[in-house]
């Protein structure tokens, strides 16, 4: 299954806010899936629009967009959804229960609804809106294709219940397994002892080395279906020993 984020906001590009949202992601590998890439733009339309059909071109199954659903004129999120699966905007009346009702929950009264409420309660026609369960702008599930989009809201702590309850059920293993391997060399030296183990096993290497890898060891981490990994990482970390034995020698 093929998993992209799309994080829109301009505060996101401030280096104020950190815009990855490690939880997610978490709750995703946690489901046996990863998350193919992640994309960071401001509120700009045209780039959101491109952002869309990138992912649509590079046929993405589920696509996570969070941000940009908020009553103000930069929210507009839903106007790019919209323009991108070439439908008109429309107001949905299940929407505008929910709204007053979580104005009701929080502020102890009904919302006056303005134009502006109104908008987060709108979505693109033919797509399906989603409750929101600690706020008020509700999400909305939309598909293109073989792409199905979900929009949440970027606060956390709106974004992530309504993750839990409408995305990840959704979201499909790919019996992909991973390990984990501390060496103690530096990544020049074990470079071509990633080759070979990449030209004899199907699998993934990556390498995130430790500026001091002397003291705590660089990590290496193996992708691949499971059988796979297995092996891998037992002959990587034979092939790792030796040379480190030849290093200490040399």
């Amino acid at each position: 299954m093929k998993i992209e984020i799309l994080h829109i906001g301009d505060e996101l590009l401030t280096a104020e806010i950190d815009p990855y949202p490690s939880q997610m992601i978490n709750m995703i590998r946690e489901r046996g899936a990863s998350v193919n890439m992640i994309t960071v733009i401001g509120d700009d339309f045209p780039e959101i629009t491109r952002a869309l059909t990138s992912a649509g071109g590079s046929k993405v199954d589920l696509l996570i967009i969070t941000g940009g659903l908020g009553p103000t004129l930069d929210d507009i999120t839903r106007s790019a959804l919209a323009e991108y699966l070439g439908v008109e905007l429309e107001v949905r009346n299940n929407a505008v229960e929910w709204l007053v009702e979580a104005v009701e929950r929080m502020y102890g009264k009904k919302p006056v609804l303005t134009n502006e409420a109104l908008r987060m309660a709108t979505m693109p026609k033919g797509a399906i809106a989603l409750k929101n369960i600690t706020g008020a702008a509700c999400g909305i599930e939309a598909k293109h294709g073989d792409m199905t989009i979900f929009c949440l809201p970027g606060f956390p702590k709106e974004m992530l219940p309504m993750f839990r309850e409408y995305i990840l059920p959704r979201i499909e293993s790919d019996n992909i397994h991973q390990k984990e391997i501390r060496a103690w060399l530096g990544e020049t030296t074990m470079e071509p002892l990633f080759q070979k183990i990449i030209k004899e096993h199907r699998v993934r290497i990556a390498s995130l080395p430790d500026e001091n890898w002397r003291e705590k060891g660089n990590r290496i981490i193996i992708k691949g279906l499971k059988e796979e990994v297995d092996r891998a990482a037992e002959e990587l970390q034979k092939l790792l020993a030796e040379s480190k034995d030849q290093f200490m020698d040399d």
